[in-house]
């Protein structure tokens, strides 16, 4: 009977790994060899044909901070890529917490303005820039310019430069990304929703007004999802490359974020081990600061506590 048993066992085992078996391979495949190789490739010359020599120095390069090394290149493009998470999140964060308290309410239409407000996220991100980049397009030219700077100039307005110049241009990029702050609305309306009323009810018992109500029990409640926005917003702002497509590195190199700058030094510069070795520093950059966050999460309530 225990032989049997022992049987059918490893049979299902084997059944259940066959399912298994496609998402396993496509892991190593796609995965963990690119991973593997590539860190490999950082301590190398490897120009996607072959390597010739092997050492750090490539590490070196990233650090070389004279007229001839990368240094000043690379730690510019993560100067631009920690601005822009800095602002975009700090932004994305203020504008998405309000929008999703004021689309909480139960009123009449007030779902068809929820679906309105995320929308935009459905848009892939490539696309979207194109989108924006038409929209708020400058030219010192009366032809060529966007919608929002035509508008301005019929109305006697003076015309804003936007992506056009190295001043205004991360900033532009900050403020389209607010088109997108629906995906973290609707997870905060969904953190609201598990609100209990009752604590509510007993604050306003109490005489707790609608601010110490909020800053009391909605926020402190609210702040899991808060920070669960804070950290995924943090990493994909590090890993930001969509905007390549419709902006390039921007003027003066004003959008030439690290993302863009590993792309290119592998693809322009046929130098994938440097490559690979900037794509390894940014990925312990972005441990570090994920440890961080969490290291200083003693602001986040749950629950239980």
């Amino acid at each position: 009977m225990r032989h049997t048993y022992s049987k059918r066992m490893i049979k299902n085992s084997l059944v259940s790994y066959s399912f298994l078996l496609p998402v396993i391979i496509g892991m190593a495949v796609f995965a963990m060899y690119p991973i593997v190789m590539s860190f490999i490739y950082s301590f190398t010359d490897y120009n996607g044909s072959f390597a010739t020599t092997a050492g750090i120095f490539n590490y070196a390069e990233i650090f070389n901070f004279g007229l001839s090394g990368a240094g000043r290149e690379v730690f510019n493009s993560f100067k631009i890529t920690f601005i822009y998470v800095i602002a975009s999140t700090a932004l994305s964060m203020v504008v998405g917490y309000i929008l999703a308290l004021f689309l909480q309410r139960n009123i009449k239409g007030m779902k068809v303005i929820r679906l309105l407000c995320y929308l935009p996220v459905l848009i892939p991100g490539f696309v979207s820039g194109f989108i924006y980049r038409d929209i708020f397009a400058y030219s010192a030219m009366p032809v060529g310019n966007g919608l929002i700077n035509t508008w301005l100039g019929k109305l006697g307005l003076g015309k804003l430069t936007f992506f056009g110049s190295a001043q205004t241009a991360l900033a532009s990029l900050v403020m389209t990304n607010l088109f997108g702050v629906g995906g973290g609305m609707i997870m905060l309306l969904a953190a609201f929703g598990n609100i209990s009323p009752e604590l509510y009810e007993a604050a306003r018992i109490d005489g707790a007004g609608y601010m110490r109500r909020l800053f009391f029990i909605t926020v402190p409640l609210s702040t899991p999802i808060l920070f669960y926005n804070v950290v995924v917003s943090m990493i994909t702002g590090l890993q930001i490359f969509g905007t390549m497509a419709s902006y390039g590195t921007g003027i003066e190199d004003s959008l030439y974020f690290i993302g863009i700058r590993i792309y290119n030094t592998a693809f322009a510069d046929n130098n994938y081990g440097l490559a690979c070795a900037e794509g390894y520093l940014l990925f312990m950059v972005t441990i570090a600061l994920s440890l961080l966050l969490f290291k200083f999460s003693g602001w986040v309530h749950y629950g239980e506590d």
